[in-house]
C-alpha cells in the first residue's frame, strides 16, 4: 500500500460491528481481578509476585465505562472473574449502561453461580469462553454446563471451550478432547503456549497439529504476526490490566512505545482517532483480527474498505 493509500485508509472509520443485532462501537477485553483458584504451571500470570487483587471500585468504573462512546463489548476475565465479589451487579450495571458482555472463566463455577451470573447477563452475552485446564478439569464436566449457558444465549451469543496447547498436552488435545467436544457439538480453540508473548518451540509435527486445530483460538494462524499494518487496537479495541491501566492491545502493555499506554481508565482515557500501525512482532489479540481491525486480514465485508 502506498503511502497515500495508507493516509486515506486511515482517515477511513470502522464501520459499526454489529453484535447481538445492536451496533456496537468497539471491544474492550479486562482483566478485572487477579485471584484464581487454579495455579497452572502455564498460566501466563504465574510470575506475579501476587495474585489476590479483587476489584472493589464498582460505582467508579461503570461511571467509567458509561463514557465511552456509544455501546461496547466488555470481554470479562481475570484471573478468574467468577471469584469476584459482586460480579452479577457489575454486570447488571454493564447490561444497564447499553454495554453487552462475554466473560472468560476456568468453569469451576457451581451450577448456581453460573445461573445468577446469566440472568445478571440475560440478552446482553454475547460470547461465554470456558477455559479447560486439564491440570484440573477433565472435557467430560464441561458438557452439563455448557447445556445451561446456552440455554441463556440469545440470537448470535456463542458458547466455546478454549484450551492452552502446551507441547505436553497438544497430541491430547488434537486426537482425543477435539473429536470429545465436536461430538457434543461444542466449538473448541486452542492457544498456543507463549512465553513473555514468544511463542514456544514447537516441531513441525507440532504445528501441523495446531493448523488442524485452526490455530491461535481459530484464527487461522498460529503465531499471528501484523507488524506494518494498520490496526484499530486503541481506537475501536483497548485493554484494561487489574491495575486499571488502559493499553492499545496486549502487546502493548508490554512495551513502552507511543500509542501503548492510553492512561488510567478511572481517570479518563484517551482514545485513539485513527487506526495506527502495528509495531509487534507478535499478536495475541482475537479480537481485532476476528472483528475485521487489522489491514489485510478483515472478513471480506470489511476488506472493502482497506480497498483490497
Amino acid at each position: 500500500m502506498s503511502f497515500d493509500a495508507m493516509r486515506a485508509a486511515q482517515k477511513r472509520p470502522l464501520p459499526p460491528l454489529t453484535l447481538l443485532g445492536r451496533p456496537v462501537t468497539g471491544v474492550v477485553s479486562w482483566n478485572m481481578n487477579d485471584t484464581c483458584n487454579y495455579r497452572c504451571t502455564y498460566c501466563t500470570q504465574r510470575f506475579m509476585p501476587e495474585r489476590t487483587y479483587r476489584l472493589k471500585e464498582f460505582q467508579a468504573y461503570l461511571d467509567a465505562f458509561a463514557k465511552l462512546p456509544g455501546t461496547w463489548e466488555i470481554k470479562l476475565s481475570g484471573g478468574e472473574p467468577f471469584l469476584q465479589p459482586g460480579l452479577d451487579e457489575l454486570v447488571e450495571g454493564l447490561v444497564a449502561r447499553g454495554h453487552l458482555v462475554s466473560i472468560q472463566t476456568n468453569f469451576s463455577a457451581s451450577p448456581e453461580r453460573l445461573l445468577s451470573f446469566l440472568e445478571a447477563a440475560r440478552g446482553a452475552l454475547h460470547v461465554f469462553a470456558a477455559s479447560l485446564h486439564l491440570e484440573y478439569d477433565a472435557p467430560e464436566s464441561f458438557v452439563e454446563k455448557a447445556a445451561v449457558v446456552r440455554e441463556f444465549l440469545t440470537e448470535g451469543g456463542s458458547f466455546c471451550v478454549t484450551s492452552v496447547a502446551t507441547p505436553a498436552r497438544l497430541r491430547h488435545l488434537h486426537d482425543e478432547v477435539a473429536p470429545f467436544f465436536a461430538q457434543h457439538g461444542i466449538t473448541f480453540k486452542v492457544q498456543p503456549e507463549k512465553v513473555h508473548g514468544v511463542l514456544r518451540d514447537y516441531s513441525d509435527e507440532q504445528l501441523g497439529m495446531l493448523r488442524a486445530l485452526g490455530g491461535h483460538n481459530q484464527t487461522g494462524q498460529v503465531a499471528p504476526n501484523f507488524r506494518g499494518r494498520l490496526c484499530y487496537a486503541g481506537a475501536n479495541y483497548f485493554i484494561i490490566k487489574s491495575s486499571g491501566e488502559a493499553y492499545r492491545c496486549y502487546p502493548a502493555s508490554r512495551g513502552t512505545g507511543p500509542h501503548n499506554r492510553l492512561g488510567s481508565f478511572l481517570d479518563g482515557i484517551a482514545l485513539l482517532q485513527e487506526p495506527r500501525v502495528c509495531p509487534f512482532d507478535h499478536c495475541g489479540c482475537t479480537v481485532p483480527i476476528q472483528r475485521g481491525m487489522i489491514q489485510g486480514v478483515s472478513p471480506s465485508a470489511e476488506s472493502k474498505m482497506w480497498g483490497e
